[in-house]
């Protein structure tokens, strides 16, 4: 058997959440239409009679702004650093721009020679634009190969599965992935800070877990959150009239925790604004986003 670590790299917004979600037939990395969604690591493991791979699903990477983004970044050139192979996602519904650009750069530097260039939305997109694609990113990138897919039409997955084994270290080792309930339920009720809200509240907002714990005697897993906002104005559009969209935050996290555990779920919300949590060092190592 083969089996080994996959890092899943792009800019933001080019499916890698997609991807790997496809790939494990059910949700296990937050997805949106809208970019900088991924802020860690999801390590998930996809596993056949032939190969076993522990996917890397990592932010998209991006200029830094604040000091949150250098974490994001450091999240994307630790993957490299473990990774046996890595898919490098390009839209082919979008032009290659200088975010790909800095991707492919980043790749280059490390001299990095396990790569698979993966071209999204084939079903989407003509062989032209395929071929095109793949001349115009021949020459920035040498890769072991090439391969248009569609993550949500189920096009040439199992191909880039093949591909990927054929990669892969033959040899035996242990694949590690990492459990973390705090950060999979702060990414779940993030997920739906950013399908509800509107304009910046996604990129200011971050979820801290205040309490986890679980009731075997009522089958009840409690949670406590609290949603980190960066300004005064912020709250009141996070907390909604009444309650309404706080409310419907935590109705609809709600539901995406119970397809995960098999459990009643007790969620509670609070709201508190942290001014320019971004760019606080001490705060995000408290929570855990720290490049060092």
């Amino acid at each position: 058997m083969r089996n080994g670590y996959v890092s899943i790299t792009g800019k933001p917004n080019v499916g890698k959440s997609t991807l790997i979600n496809a790939f494990l037939k059910y949700h296990v990395a937050i997805t949106s239409p809208k970019p900088q969604t991924t802020r860690n690591q999801i390590r998930a493991i996809y596993q056949t009679a032939d190969c076993k791979i522990a996917f890397i699903d990592t932010p998209g990477w991006h200029e830094p702004k604040f000091k949150l983004d250098l974490f994001l970044n450091s999240e994307i050139k630790n993957s490299y650093k473990v990774a046996d192979v890595i898919l490098l996602l390009i839209d082919l519904t979008r032009l290659i721009d200088d975010e790909d650009r800095k991707v492919i750069e980043t790749i280059n530097k490390f001299n990095l020679t396990n790569v698979i260039l993966v071209l999204t939305k084939k079903d989407i997109s003509s062989p032209k634009k395929i071929n095109e694609y793949t001349q115009q990113l021949a020459k920035m990138i040498n890769p072991l190969d090439t391969i248009a897919i569609s993550s949500k039409k189920n096009l040439s997955l199992d191909q880039l599965i093949k591909t990927i084994s054929l990669h892969l270290p033959i040899e035996e080792q242990t694949l590690m992935v990492e459990e973390n309930d705090n950060k999979t339920i702060s990414e779940i009720i993030r997920q739906q800070v950013i399908f509800n809200t509107r304009q910046e509240l996604p990129y200011a907002s971050t979820v801290v877990i205040e309490l986890n714990n679980y009731d075997e005697f009522t089958n009840t897993l409690n949670v406590q959150a609290t949603i980190v906002v960066e300004k005064e104005s912020q709250k009141p559009i996070l907390i909604g009239k009444n309650g309404s969209m706080i409310k419907k935050i935590g109705i609809m996290a709600r539901k995406d925790l119970m397809n995960i555990y098999s459990s009643k779920i007790n969620l509670k919300l609070f709201v508190k604004v942290e001014k320019d949590w971004r760019n606080n060092e001490k705060f995000l190592k408290d929570i855990g986003y720290s490049n060092k």
